[in-house]
């Protein structure tokens, strides 16, 4: 029998399916010969018909065509939304009760590339489900079979029913000035436009989609954003950053201070648990600021494996009225059903237009908590291994372990996560 070179090479490449999504290198784990057979699996695992959209990175277009090829030899029907911010992309999908997937690494380095699955619900798709789409792309044979029909969108109009939805949802009440970094991502496609018109005097830096990245890392941690802290610093004006995809992002304060999600969310949580029901989401790497907020007004937080489908899946499964991941993801049930950095950070900027403290106020009044992370090399071969070691003499040794992600350790005044 002739080796099905699809079947080799997706096996190959199975280390891409990640447990809520689908990454690798371009040109070595990913191909368009492989996109294309995961498109035809997910054309077949899923049964509404799909939307397709993608990042500005240099090998998205290509993918995103090998997926849509792939997909449509399954019989359905795909709507093509070219480039286009994830929030935007997702709330086309939702608004038309489809599935969407997303071509992007997200906040990774420009060689990756990747795929994101999400229901109409705005749910991404779990870990269960990307491994039976993984096991679908190994198997699968690549026949000709009848092809579904491919349509695009104007995005224009899905850009101005997307910020008139987001305008309905919460506006303003004073001008306040906002320094938009959009990372030469997508957000630089809508964020300008909607902070503007909903009456922020903005400022925009890095606003041009470009895949090269050539101004900073597409991953908006401090370290990156070195250039947005000192205009914020010398323009008097709060800053927001976004990823490459705008599915995350970070705030800094008028005085050039980075703030982390946990006080961020502690900045939103003080003004919607007066008026939102529910328990808050936070994931196991999350510090005890989430707590300090549900213990003032008298809610449960739940904890969640790391991963933006894990928070987004509890928040919708636990009617949370707000979920928060440490890496800079959020989930705002109320305003959208999904996982958006544009709209929550629309949101952040709406309430402190409400606030009579700056937020270099505010966040002098949120408790302080020492935090730091260390990393050590562990071969993937080992880590899995020494985990279970060390959960089988924590259980053994300390009270309070939680062992859904890693190993946490929660001490009276202080916590361990590996």
């Amino acid at each position: 029998m002739i080796p099905n070179p699809w079947t080799h090479e997706v096996r190959h490449s199975a280390h891409i399916f990640r447990s809520y999504d689908i990454r690798g290198i371009y040109g070595k784990d990913l191909t368009e010969k492989i996109m294309e057979k995961i498109g035809l699996a997910f054309g077949n695992f899923v049964k509404k018909d799909i939307v397709v959209g993608m990042d500005a990175r240099l090998s998205s277009g290509s993918l995103k065509n090998s997926f849509i090829s792939g997909a449509l030899k399954s019989g359905k029907n795909i709507t093509d939304m070219g480039l286009l911010p994830l929030g935007a992309a997702m709330f086309y999908a939702w608004q038309n009760g489809k599935e969407l997937a997303y071509t992007t690494a997200s906040h990774l380095p420009k060689e990756w590339n990747g795929v994101k699955f999400f229901h109409s619900s705005g749910a991404g798709f779990v870990e269960e489900e990307n491994q039976k789409i993984r096991d679908l792309a190994i198997h699968i044979k690549l026949a000709e079979r009848k092809d579904g029909k491919i349509s695009k969108t104007n995005n224009k109009e899905v850009v101005e029913k997307y910020k008139n939805y987001l305008l309905s949802k919460t506006k303003p009440n004073k001008r306040i000035r906002i320094i938009l970094d959009c990372g030469n991502g997508c957000a630089g496609l809508i964020a300008p436009e909607l902070f503007q018109e909903a009456g922020f005097e903005v400022k925009t830096i890095n606003e041009e989609p470009d895949g090269t990245f050539p101004n900073r890392s597409s991953d908006p941690t401090e370290e990156n954003i070195s250039g947005l802290k000192k205009i914020c610093k010398n323009s008097i004006g709060i800053g927001i950053a976004y990823d490459g995809d705008s599915d995350r992002m970070t705030v800094v304060s008028e005085s050039g201070e980075f703030l982390s999600p946990e006080q961020v969310s502690y900045f939103i949580l003080s003004n919607l648990l007066k008026k939102e029901n529910g328990p808050i989401v936070a994931n196991v790497e999350c510090t005890r600021l989430i707590d300090d907020a549900a213990k003032r007004f008298g809610r449960n937080v739940i904890r969640t494996p790391v991963g933006h489908s894990f928070l987004v899946e509890a928040v919708h499964k636990e009617k949370g009225c707000y979920g928060v991941e440490s890496s800079g993801h959020y989930s705002l049930p109320f305003l959208v059903p999904f996982d958006d950095a544009v709209a929550i950070s629309f949101y952040f900027a709406c309430q402190l237009s409400e606030s009579d403290e700056k937020l270099t106020e505010f966040i002098s009044h949120i408790p302080k908590y020492p935090f730091k992370r260390i990393n050590f090399d562990c071969s993937d071969q080992k880590k899995f291994l020494v985990i279970e070691k060390l959960k089988k003499e924590f259980l053994e040794k300390y009270k309070d372990v939680n062992i859904m992600d890693g190993i946490r350790v929660d001490f009276p005044d202080s916590w361990a996560l590996i």
